[in-house]
Parts: C-alpha cells; sequence; structure tokens
C-alpha cells in the first residue's frame, strides 16, 4: 500500500514485511484497509528527505508552447503517458530551473529523454545524486559509481513538429543515407560532448563516463535510424553475401569515411583521438511518450476507455539474419510485459581507457562489443528493434491515435 509524501510522492506504507504467498499479502492488504476505515484521525503523512520534484503541467511563461506537449497535456489519447510523467516528475529534481519550460516548449524531445533515462536508471537499482550539476546523471550502486550525459540528435531549423504529417518516411538510398548522413547526424552531438571533457574534472575522474543519445532530428526517425549509430561508431557496416548453403546472410562491411554533401568525417567515432575517455554510448528509440503510454497503462494510469496496441519488429536470434520478426499485440494481453530498460543498448568503447560495467553487471540490457573485427550484442533474444503503439478508443474502434516508439 501506499500513501503521498509531503511532496504527494506515492511512498510505501509501512509495515513492510515479506509474506509467504500471495493470499497471505492480499489478506494483509484487506486487513490494513479495514483498519484504515476505522481511524478517525487522518493518516499521518510520510517524511521525505529528498528534494521536491517538478511540475510540468503548469504553464509559468508566455513561449509558444511545443504541439506534442499540448497534445500530451490534453489529448485523452495522452492520458496514460500524461499521469506517469506526473508521478515520474515528483521525484525528479530541475537542477537548472529550467526543465519545465523547456518540455514545454522547445526541448521538449530533449526533456523526455533525461525523463526516460531517469525511469531506466532507477528500474535498473541505481541511486541517482541530484547534487551533481553535470553531467546530468551521477549514478551508484554499492561501490560502482558512473557518470551518465544526456544528449538528443536535432532537426538542423529547430521547427515544431507537425504532428498532423505523421512521421518522416526512410529516406529513398536508405543503406547510402544510414552510412553516411546518419553518422553526421549522431556525430555532431556526441563531437560537442566530447570537447566539454567531463572525464578530467570532480566528480567524474577515475570513474566509467557515458554519453546517452537519442535520434530526435526527423519526426519518427528513431524507428529506422537506430542502425546507423553502431555503424558510425565502430566504422563497421553490413553486407549482403551469399552462404555456404546458398541461403543470403550479413557480413561485415568495414567503413574508412562518412560523406555527406561537402561535409566529410573519418569512420569509426571510438577510433578518434579523444574519444578513448569515453567508457561507452548509450542509446535507445524508446525515449518518446509512446514508451510512457505503454508503461502508464500497464502501471493501471490513464482513461479505461483506451486500448493500446504495439506492433514492430524484434530481433531475429538466427545467425547472419537480415530480416527481423514481426510482432502485433494488446499490451494489455495477460502475456505481454515490458520494463523500462528493455529498449536501452549500451556500445562498449574497445579503446576504454575507464571500460563500462558489462552484461555481468548490468544483465538487463542490450550490449554491444566489436570482437576480431565484428560487431556483437548480448541481451534479450526477442529484444524491440522498432514499434509503433497505437492509442484507440475501445470498441467501436475509433479516433485512433498513433504514436512512435
Amino acid at each position: 500500500m501506499f500513501l503521498r509524501d509531503e511532496h504527494n510522492r506515492f511512498c510505501a506504507f509501512p509495515p513492510l514485511v515479506p509474506f509467504r504467498t500471495k493470499r497471505a499479502g492480499e489478506q494483509s492488504i484487506l486487513e490494513k484497509l479495514t483498519d484504515i476505515e476505522a481511524q478517525t484521525e487522518p493518516l499521518p503523512v510520510p517524511d521525505s528527505d529528498l528534494p521536491a520534484g517538478i511540475d510540468l503541467f503548469t504553464v509559468e511563461h508566455d513561449a509558444p508552447l511545443n504541439p506534442i506537449f499540448l497534445n500530451l497535456r490534453d489529448s485523452q489519447h495522452s492520458s496514460a503517458a500524461r499521469e506517469i510523467i506526473r508521478e515520474t516528475a515528483k521525484w525528479f529534481v530541475d537542477r537548472d530551473g529550467n526543465f519545465a519550460r523547456d518540455f514545454q516548449t522547445t526541448g521538449t524531445s530533449a526533456r523526455f529523454w533525461e525523463l526516460y533515462l531517469f525511469r531506466v536508471f532507477r528500474d535498473l537499482d541505481f541511486d541517482i545524486d541530484f547534487s551533481v550539476a553535470s553531467p546530468d546523471f551521477a549514478l551508484s550502486k554499492g561501490d560502482m559509481k558512473l557518470f551518465v550525459e544526456a544528449t538528443t540528435a536535432n532537426p538542423a531549423d529547430q521547427a515544431f513538429v507537425d504532428l498532423m504529417a505523421g512521421p518522416a518516411p526512410p529516406p529513398e538510398d536508405f543503406w547510402r543515407f544510414i552510412e553516411n548522413d546518419m553518422a553526421l547526424i549522431f556525430g555532431s552531438p556526441l563531437y560537442t560532448k566530447q570537447m566539454k571533457a567531463y572525464w578530467e574534472k570532480a566528480p567524474v575522474k577515475g570513474h566509467p563516463f557515458a554519453i546517452a543519445v537519442a535520434d530526435f532530428h526527423a519526426p519518427g526517425s528513431m524507428t529506422w535510424s537506430h542502425t546507423a549509430l553502431s555503424i558510425y561508431l565502430y566504422g563497421v557496416s553490413v553486407m549482403r553475401k551469399t552462404g555456404e548453403d546458398g541461403q543470403e546472410m550479413a557480413a561485415p562491411k568495414p567503413l574508412e569515411e562518412h560523406r555527406r554533401g561537402d561535409k566529410v568525417i573519418p569512420a569509426g567515432f571510438f577510433n578518434q583521438p579523444g574519444t578513448e575517455h569515453i567508457s561507452a554510448v548509450i542509446f535507445s528509440n524508446a525515449g518518446t511518450k509512446a514508451k510512457f503510454t505503454r508503461m502508464g497503462t500497464l502501471a493501471g494510469f490513464g482513461d479505461p476507455d483506451m486500448a493500446v496496441r504495439r506492433m514492430g519488429i524484434q530481433s531475429n536470434p538466427m545467425p547472419g539474419a537480415l530480416e527481423g520478426l514481426p510482432f502485433d499485440i494488446n499490451i494489455e494481453a495477460p502475456d505481454y510485459e515490458e520494463r523500462w530498460p528493455d529498449e536501452l543498448e549500451i556500445y562498449h568503447n574497445p579503446n576504454a581507457v575507464i571500460p563500462w560495467p558489462d552484461e555481468s553487471v548490468l544483465p538487463d540490457v542490450t550490449h554491444f562489443k566489436k570482437h576480431d573485427g565484428e560487431l556483437i550484442w548480448r541481451g534479450a533474444p526477442f529484444r524491440v528493434l522498432t514499434s509503433r503503439t497505437l492509442v484507440e478508443r475501445r470498441p467501436p474502434f475509433s479516433n485512433a491515435d498513433e504514436e512512435i516508439r
């Protein structure tokens, strides 16, 4: 059971004891509810030694509001995401005083990314030290300390997204774009963060440091651009070749450079001078409203008249597979499971001075490493590569509203 503390956050209501069976736990809840109903005095407000969180939905400025924020705040289809974000924000500390304004205006996607990372790191049982102003996340678990700076790939013109236009389609010359244009799109924010040299200063110095990047350069681009990040980081793409059995399979394709117009950068971010201080690059294409919609629905938030479906492509565990496996499921189905870290990917720097913890320490996410010239990954055998989340009114099925990732 839970009560709200002085900052209106849910806290566990004591006593907290283990139960041998589900039935015993349910019986304890019934007894506790009976005791509460019999009380004539208000229940005590739980104490909290944590600072107050933030209110993301009260607007206290005159700046133009981002359509994504307005949709989140006002749409019935967004109710599950809105409610779980409101609860999440109560635990999130605004260290620069601009988080709410950014979330409501020009920084909606970037702030979504930070809220998503916050939920992921808490789900992975990390403590977060909000007294550290920079980088964005000072994580600890036991004696282990990790530091993460968040960044995003953004549109060149920073224009608001036209929600009625829908997601941007993949480029026609897809692999040329992935191997070249996307390398520069990811490379720009990564290079900017690299130049800040967080590892030279306390409290980062001497500890693993990672940059967490997400792609928001075009509407819905995160559904098809994720392949480009590993290509840029390691300088290795993929090509089709025919195996001994006559079937086509994927094979490594080393690259030397990336071209976009008259701009040329060397391939292999992790091979460039100075990047040896970056232990890993963290990525996810799920730091969006769609993820919060699904997790909010699974947590019991949202309008009960809304049904939520998820459809997309999951990884194919067959060696050399070129195509993923499609899926389409109602997330309220009994066999559906999802956690905050499910889509998180960690790309380990093979040249890191201080390595990032591997899958033995962080088993709940996907780890990528370069080994003998090939990129290998370890994680859940059926990880989601890309998906769409469809929110629609329950029968007679109308007013559908599709979300990305």
